[in-house]
């Protein structure tokens, strides 16, 4: 309950609580010369997920065409008395009885706004096909590739979704329409639909024992010996965009009628590709203003586009060296993102239907990087072991 009375954010009595059912099945396979292969389906299903507040006193989608020509007419509706009783209930926020036109409509006429607090109106599910193959070496060292490729869909993507800043992700997408959640159902904010990790650690073969330079010693030895080097290397598909309409609010939103974040419309048979350059990432054409009186068809998280995905290399080559039986130096040299490859942010997706060119408010248009970013970074360590 806030504090001034206004009960947008309301307990309720039939609570349903958020659980999550999850599915199994794996093969494992030793192969030849070394390699071990995993395969894997994992899935879940999640039930009641909470939001942070789930509106429940917007005016019903059948009554849409009916408010619209009531308040096109500009004219209040006055309340009868055993309505006006009704005012006097503890928390109402509708304090006498002229009202705008359409307020009768809502299901809980005497508040202007009323929510759930993390109800759990809504679920998601989850599918992958997840792989793995490893590699012993016998001279020492291990290689991993692990590969992913999943689909998450929901209708609501966190409980706090008014924590979730920009970051890799773009945020998260909204609801417009609490009547219909059903058609709220799109790919999740968070979804990561591929990913490939390759990472290995592998001792060079030189120095004694080894392939070459097996019967090294003495300087010799300490100075061939020992090397080796790892990295992980990281290929992974962007975070699908949130298209949203950054234009004026629509009559609809501006009614009082508990109805936002009003998405804009697709433009039917567009393809929303794009150039993929840093000034137009994607086709911004595509895009409509959503009718006046009505819920824009752009979906909550569109499908089609993502943000820049990750393409790094970590990499790292390092020295040991046996000083005596019990001590022991270790020297690395680490290179993050090696090639020094740019991670781009998440391209301008507030469309204010004015675009007709480059501009628009930076609809489009990549900017910055995703925040976690770094240029080329090399660092060097000593350890002394004992």
């Amino acid at each position: 309950m806030a504090s001034n009375g206004d009960p947008t954010l309301a307990p309720y009595t039939n609570p349903k609580y958020g659980y999550v059912q999850q599915f199994n099945l794996d093969i494992q396979r030793q192969l030849g010369a070394g390699f071990f292969a995993d395969v894997a389906y994992a899935g879940a299903h999640g039930v009641h997920l909470q939001q942070y507040s789930t509106n429940i006193n917007q005016i019903p989608d059948s009554y849409v065409a009916q408010a619209a020509a009531q308040f096109a007419a500009g004219q209040p509706i006055t309340i009868d008395t055993p309505i006006t009783n009704t005012l006097s209930t503890p928390n109402a926020t509708l304090s006498t009885p002229t009202i705008l036109a359409g307020q009768l409509l809502r299901p809980y006429p005497q508040y202007t706004g009323l929510s759930l607090a993390g109800y759990g109106c809504c679920g998601s599910t989850y599918n992958s096909l997840q792989a793995t193959v490893t590699r012993r070496f016998g001279g020492g060292g291990t290689l991993l590739v692990a590969y992913t490729n999943s689909k998450l869909l929901s209708n609501t993507d966190t409980l706090t979704s008014w924590l979730e800043g920009s970051g890799e992700t773009g945020g998260v997408g909204q609801v417009q329409d609490y009547n219909n959640l059903n058609g709220e159902r799109s790919l999740s904010s968070q979804d990561v639909s591929q990913r490939l990790v390759i990472s290995y650690v592998l001792d060079l073969p030189f120095g004694h024992g080894k392939t070459w330079l097996a019967n090294a010693t003495g300087v010799e030895d300490k100075l061939v010996s020992g090397w080796g080097v790892d990295g992980i290397t990281t290929f992974q598909r962007g975070f699908p965009l949130k298209i949203t309409w950054a234009g004026p609010s629509t009559p609809l939103e501006n009614a009082g009628f508990g109805i936002s974040n009003i998405r804009p419309d697709v433009v039917p048979g567009c393809s929303k590709g794009g150039s993929r350059s840093l000034t137009e990432f994607f086709n911004v054409d595509c895009f409509a203003a959503p009718p006046a009186w009505g819920y824009g068809t752009e979906a909550r998280v569109d499908s089609s586009l993502r943000a820049p995905g990750i393409n790094n290399f970590d990499w790292a080559i390092f020295k040991r060296t046996t000083i005596a039986e019990r001590f022991g130096l270790e020297f690395r040299t680490e290179f993050f993102n090696l090639f020094n490859h740019p991670q781009f942010g998440v391209p301008g997706t507030g469309f204010n239907g004015t675009y007709t060119g480059a501009g628009n408010n930076g609809f489009g248009q990549i900017t910055s990087d995703n925040g976690d970013a770094n240029p080329r970074l090399i660092q060097f360590a000593l350890k002394f072991i004992f």
